[in-house]
């Protein structure tokens, strides 16, 4: 008996038919056929396979079949064996067809055949008039390359990826046509070839609309996706037919329900294509309806929240008091915006998912009432509340992290077994293991898996890690030292357990400084975080070249969070360090570096709060922190003075290029920031001059861009070796830098930001003057690189003595000093 195993439900046949043949006894077989006996599958008998041949075989070789059949001469098998054997045969790709049948049948022995038709290899696949998608991208997706077995749902899925991607581009009628031909001297192989005819592509010229007694043709044209080309280069006038399909069903309707036309239809839609030009008008015809107006809204089935709570997401203006002072009728109901009434509701879905009610529903309904005549038709608002019970977090995982510990994830995580589930908890808690910077940015939404006798949810955190160990090096020439440079290695995650640890030299013919620093978030797993640091640096400032310092010493700190907090931290610590001076002979200003030798002592105390989703690429959150430290004193050394610094920085969403996941995981986002910096020194600091503040540029210092390092003083703009001042004078005991950014972060690895800068510095405290900054503005980009980050900014200086652009460069986190 021959069967041909073409479909999965006719493997089950042709297994079923063999085991029959080979497998049942006569007896048994004419059972079956005696009436009255029921039909049904055949008991699992077994049969001693005394052989496997395989026939039809040109490419595939004979033992990589038999290995795949997985069915060995003198094996006991069912029917269950030969189909699973079949299964994988077909599941290899390599076969259009596979046949098995039995032969030479003795006793509970056979010989298995199993004949298959190979299916035909690609030899090469050719587009022949494809101008405008990517040859290579199409092969890539679709799987249809040369070297393969040929497919033809790789076949459909290449055409229909090459009408999707002309279509965007507003090529849609693109004529496509593929032939195969056999590759001369080679068995079962074919040449595939696609011939493609673009066409013209289709812009959209003007887009008209008749029957809109009530809403102008540029509010709604205006909201479409599809809109007619203008003067920009922007206004392309790209014609998508999936895009106008949406702006037909959704958009256009959505302009009209929230102006109260609930009865607004399209009538007609026409795009009439100039064949020449591929210049097309698009015509519509649409029929308003009435306008209606809300009479009553009310709230069903609540109980958690009362109704004065979820009606303020959804909050009507009855004409107000200006309405009423100058004599407005404050008796006329709202134009119902049906929009607004559906966003409300999924607002308040949102309300009750925070609260752990995951199944609640909210159904938003409106029932319609003809207006009495002269007046306005008007509806009903109704918002159905089911509620159900709360869900609670049964168990939260974390899948991903091979190198990172569960407990440095778990930290982050705001959401514990036994909780009530929260979708903003969840958001937080993904953006907070992203602001870890030790796993991929485009980290999967969570899994959330209900327990369907409970309710009660599992959450999974997918994360993949990263490499985070970076090398940084540079080198530079100026200020009179020649060619230096510097090198480093930074790890910020230490053993897997957020553990960071930096190396860092300085070298060059009058410069050789070396740090080393370590930092424990977790001290012995605690909620205690501590840090330590080692240096002996010999430097000298690109901008003061007048001598250089030396600087022994050490640091360190431990942090603390507040009670009930879980961003928020105070610290304290202690540094020591000796400074020494030495001032060049070829030099006249003493002012900086002919000191004596001091001996500084700092007791260090401040508060930080970070609520950012990423460290260095933010696109939401606040981070600020103040610090005081108190120099001398009671600690003794050389000096007596207080120092104060503040940083605020404040990010807000705007938008996202593409889709995402929970906290703009994906796509690109859009960010809007703030930036505040401030600082205070009180007391005596002559003895370390570089404790105070200097401003401008962006290698070290206060950043101002568009400016010279150091040119902003207290005594206004000075460019670098102008007359009439020394440098100490370029430094201050108090400064204020504000920063605005419109920047787009892409994956997490590179932004580009549109930004805004002023500062100044001043001599004291008292002095500070706000409505005195010197501004800049420009475009910046950053990269991250295995040497760290990497920044290029283009600023113009608005209040220089000559305003102008000017190129500023930073690498790593530092490189301002030679």
């Amino acid at each position: 008996m021959r069967i041909r195993s073409l479909t999965p439900s006719k493997w089950r046949v042709a297994a079923l038919a063999v085991a029959l043949c080979v497998v049942l006894p006569p007896v048994m077989a004419g059972a079956q056929n005696a009436p009255g006996v029921p039909q049904g599958p055949p008991p699992d008998r077994r049969v001693i396979v005394d052989s496997v041949e395989v026939y039809g075989n040109y490419r595939i070789p004979l033992e990589s079949a038999l290995a795949t059949f997985a069915i060995r001469p003198n094996q006991s098998v069912t029917y269950r064996e030969i189909q699973k054997g079949t299964k994988a045969l077909m599941a290899t790709g390599q076969f259009d067809d596979v046949t098995v049948r039995a032969q030479d049948t003795q006793g509970d022995r056979a010989v298995l055949v199993v004949e298959v038709a190979e299916r035909a290899w690609l030899n090469s696949v050719v587009f022949e008039g494809l101008e405008h998608a990517n040859e290579k991208a199409i092969q890539d997706t679709t799987g249809l390359k040369p070297s393969e077995p040929y497919n033809r749902q790789e076949v459909a899925a290449a055409e229909a990826m090459i009408r999707s991607e002309l279509a965007k581009k507003g090529i849609a009628f693109a004529n496509i046509e593929f032939s195969q031909e056999p590759t001369p001297d080679q068995v079962n192989t074919i040449d595939l070839k696609f011939d493609i005819t673009e066409g013209n592509r289709i812009t959209v010229a003007d887009v008209a609309v008749t029957g809109n007694n009530n809403v102008p043709t540029s509010d709604i044209v205006g909201a479409m996706n599809v809109r007619p080309e203008g003067f920009f280069w922007f206004q392309e006038g790209t014609y998508d037919a999936e895009a106008l399909a949406s702006d037909l069903r959704t958009t256009v309707p959505d302009v009209y329900a929230a102006l109260g036309y609930l009865d607004f239809r399209i009538l007609d839609d026409t795009l009439v294509v100039d064949p020449q030009t591929g210049k097309a008008r698009l015509e519509m015809t649409v029929e308003e309806g009435v306008q209606y107006r809300m009479a009553n809204f009310t709230i069903e089935g609540n109980e958690e929240f009362a109704d004065t709570v979820l009606t303020r997401y959804f909050e009507t203006d009855q004409g107000g008091l200006l309405s009423g002072i100058l004599g407005g009728d404050t008796e006329v109901e709202p134009v119902f915006d049906e929009v607004a009434f559906g966003a409300a509701a999924g607002q308040v879905r949102e309300l009750y998912a925070n609260s752990g009610f995951l199944y609640a529903e909210i159904i938003p309904r409106y029932v319609k009432h003809p207006g009495a005549e002269g007046a306005s038709p008007t509806v009903d608002a109704i918002w159905e509340i089911t509620e159900g019970l709360p869900a609670y977090v049964r168990r939260v995982t974390v899948v991903g992290n091979d190198y990172t510990y569960d407990w440095v994830v778990r930290d982050h995580l705001l959401l514990l077994p036994g909780d009530r589930y929260s979708q903003a908890r969840i958001i937080s808690s993904f953006q907070g293991i992203g602001s870890l910077g030790f796993f991929d940015a485009q980290m999967p939404p969570p899994d959330i898996e209900p327990d369907p006798t409970t309710g009660d949810v599992d959450i999974t955190f997918h994360v993949k890690e990263k490499q985070t160990g970076s090398i940084n090096f540079g080198t530079s020439v100026g200020g009179g030292v020649g060619l230096s440079g510097f090198m480093g290695y930074e790890q910020p995650n230490l053993f897997g357990q957020a553990k960071a640890g930096s190396l860092r030299w300085d070298f060059g013919r009058y410069v050789n400084n070396f740090e080393l620093s370590f930092s424990d978030p977790s001290l012995f797993q605690s909620t205690v975080s501590s840090s330590v640091s080692l240096f002996n640096s010999r430097d000298r400032f690109f901008q003061f070249a007048s001598g250089r310092r030396k600087r022994v010493g050490g640091s360190f700190n431990f942090g603390f969070p507040v009670p009930n907090t879980t961003r928020t931290r105070v610290f304290a610590g202690y540094s020591i360090a000796r400074t020494a001076y030495e001032l060049f002979e070829d030099t006249d200003d003493t002012s900086l570096f002919g000191l004596p030798p001091g001996v500084q002592i700092t007791f260090l105390m401040g508060i930080t709060r970070n609520t950012v989703d990423h460290p260095i690429f933010p696109t939401s959150g606040t981070r600020q922190a103040w610090n005081v430290e108190l120099n001398g004193g009671p600690l003794g050394g050389s000096a007596n003075f207080v120092k104060q610094t503040f940083e605020g920085a404040w990010w807000v969403p705007v938008g996202q290029i593409g889709s995402g996941g929970p906290g703009g995981a994906g796509g690109t986002p859009m960010t809007l920031g703030l930036t505040v910096k401030a600082g205070a020194i009180f007391g005596e600091n002559t003895a370390f001059p570089f404790d105070r503040f200097w401003m401008g540029g962006v290698q070290f210092g206060q950043s101002l861009r568009g400016y010279d390092e150091t040119t902003i003083t207290p005594n206004g703009y000075f460019e670098k070796g102008a007359a009439g001042i020394r440098d100490v004078d370029r430094l201050g005991d108090a400064y204020l830098q504000l920063t605005a950014e419109y920047a787009i972060r892409i994956k997490g690895a590179a932004s580009v930001q549109l930004f805004f800068d002023a500062g100044n510095v001043w001599a004291r405290p008292q002095d500070i003057d706000p409505s005195r900054l010197f501004r800049g503005a420009g475009l910046g980009i950053t990269f991250v690189t295995p040497f760290g980050p990497l920044g290029l900014d283009y600023a113009y200086g608005f209040d220089k003595a000559r305003p102008g652009w000017q190129l500023h460069f930073k690498i790593g986190q530092g490189g301002g000093i030679l």
